[in-house]
């Protein structure tokens, strides 16, 4: 290149390297070089901001599409139609021959909009969740969002899902690249051709052209190149049959020794023992493994995973049967660990686990996984929301209506908020109060208590009560509504002191699960006191 355009680059104070166009340059030369790859953006200024268009080519044809600088295709150039040739007439369906889009686009014109539309084969094939935002997501095991494809002014592709899609269908990526900037924001007419300079590598090729008026008070610098990137080995797409899982099984806790010493076991079920003689001097794959209560607080504040006393599921996806009906452990079963979870999900219960000593299973698990006998849950949780369910079904066999009011959409995590605390924090216990109370307080359907005039549902349903001679104390109700409106709905003060002082004694498990057992009591009595109609 002479040098022409630098010595006005010069003349006018312009960056030497936006008008060498260097970085756009470094793109042209290396289109995989970070974690995100832009395959589409479309710029109309002349700012230097670089126009973008990818797609896929078949790997013969490497050395054509390397032999020029122009875009052979645009995103507007795979529209289904049809096709004339002289008297024949046939339906093409948008492929462009050897071609395939990762980002198509159709324009309406008297919207003066396009929109654009990812390569579905790309979607599917990694199995892409489509947000709200638009942008699509992998979903991993657990339910944890990753970004893949980011649908702005730009459209950009996490680079290595590009590389293995590339590497699953054996085609190029071509990248087409067009980037022009001038010394002034308008493009201006009165201009010449004053100097070019080009390039050809092994993967890309590029032409720059530089332009100025006779009076040289202005300089255009105008680049097309193209370049690509050949697949790696199919193996590299890491989709099945070439998925390299992560199978690996942790060592976990089971036994101490008397001298304090720890036994551990892998929890891989293939080392296990079992009922059918596998393994026999190995751990059996019943052999329980306990864990601190905070194992499930991760769970139980996504709402991909539902938690119960002796379940926890991520949807569809996966479920493991535990133990958390004695709420100061939680147990998994060492096989269920290496077969039931992901390996991610057994790392997270690993930084949990705690001595064996003194813990056992409870009784309710017991007869369910070892005696095959369904017993009516012994959990706390479980047995407050089945005396509440117990309580409804009587109302309504009494008086053709429920007690409860069925919960809003916004409240479908209510019950699975609702457990017996792992810590002594207060946000936890604030927040199993106020969904105890929602639940329990709040929507009482007050429509179902006709016979009193007081005022609140907790003081209708007392004299409600009181006027069939139900005589319960509902005690239990008034002190978790006065937790909620003493602490967790208003600033903390002298009330707050009184009733701290009366019902927590600073031991947040111990309280919640005494005030919960006092309401599910409170609730069966009700329940069995109430008439009867055959």
């Amino acid at each position: 290149m002479a040098g022409d355009p630098i010595r006005i680059m010069d003349k006018l104070g312009l960056n030497r390297n936006s008008f060498l166009q260097r970085d756009v340059l470094n793109l042209v030369g290396n289109p995989f070089r970070g974690a995100w790859t832009t395959v589409y953006s479309s710029h109309a200024k002349a700012d230097g901001t670089p126009s973008i268009f990818c797609c896929l080519a078949e790997k013969e044809m490497r050395d054509e599409i390397l032999a020029g600088v122009d875009w052979p295709v645009h995103a507007d150039s795979f529209s289904p139609g049809f096709e004339v040739c002289g008297d024949d007439i046939r339906y093409i369906n948008g492929s462009r021959p050897g071609y395939t889009f990762l980002v198509a686009e159709t324009y309406f014109h008297p919207l003066e909009q396009g929109q654009l539309h990812v390569n579905n084969e790309f979607v599917l094939l990694f199995n892409l969740y489509r947000g709200d935002d638009g942008n699509y997501y992998d979903i991993s095991e657990s339910g944890e969002r990753q970004l893949v494809v980011s649908i702005g002014d730009e459209v950009r592709f996490r680079t290595s899902f590009l590389m293995r899609f590339i590497a699953a269908k054996q085609l190029l990526f071509v990248q087409l690249v067009d980037s022009r900037i001038g010394s002034d924001e308008h493009y201006r007419t009165d201009v010449s051709l004053m100097d070019e300079d080009g390039h050809r590598g092994d993967s890309f090729n590029y032409k720059i052209w530089f332009q100025s008026t006779p009076q040289e008070d202005y300089l255009f610098s105008m680049l097309y190149a193209r370049s690509v990137v050949d697949p790696g080995p199919r193996e590299e797409c890491r989709i099945w049959p070439y998925d390299r899982e992560d199978d690996s099984c942790p060592e976990y806790l089971i036994m101490e020794n008397p001298d304090g010493s720890e036994v551990r076991f892998t929890c891989d079920p293939d080392k296990l023992a079992d009922y059918f003689g596998s393994n026999p001097e190995a751990p059996h794959y019943l052999t329980p493994v306990y864990f601190k209560p905070t194992v499930l607080d991760k769970y139980r504040n996504d709402p991909c995973f539902a938690v119960f006393e002796r379940h926890l599921d991520c949807g569809t996806q996966w479920g493991v049967e535990i133990d958390n009906v004695i709420p100061s452990r939680v147990m998994v079963y060492l096989g269920d660990l290496g077969s039931r979870m992901p390996p991610v999900e057994r790392r997270h219960f690993l930084a949990f686990e705690m001595s064996p000593i003194d813990q056992s299973i409870s009784e309710e698990a017991k007869a369910n996984d070892f005696g095959a006998l369904w017993v009516e849950p012994s959990g706390p949780v479980a047995r407050l929301l089945g005396a509440r369910r117990k309580l409804d079904e009587a109302w309504c066999s009494a008086f053709g209506g429920s007690l409860f009011r069925k919960p809003h959409a916004d409240d479908a995590d209510m019950e699975k908020l609702i457990r017996i605390p792992s810590t002594n924090g207060r946000e936890e216990l604030d927040t199993v109060v106020i969904n105890l109370d929602k639940l329990l307080v709040d929507y009482i359907d007050e429509s179902a208590l006709p016979r009193s005039d007081a005022r609140g549902s907790i003081n209708k349903l007392e004299m409600q009560l009181r006027d069939m001679g139900v005589h319960v104390d509902i005690s239990p109700l008034r002190d978790l509504q006065s937790l909620r409106s003493t602490s967790t709905a208003h600033a903390k003060g002298k009330n707050y002191d009184k009733e701290k002082a009366r019902l927590l004694t600073g031991n947040n498990p111990d309280d919640i699960e005494k005030l919960v057992n006092r309401l599910t009591d409170m609730m069966n009595e009700i329940a069995d006191k109430l008439p009867t109609h055959d």
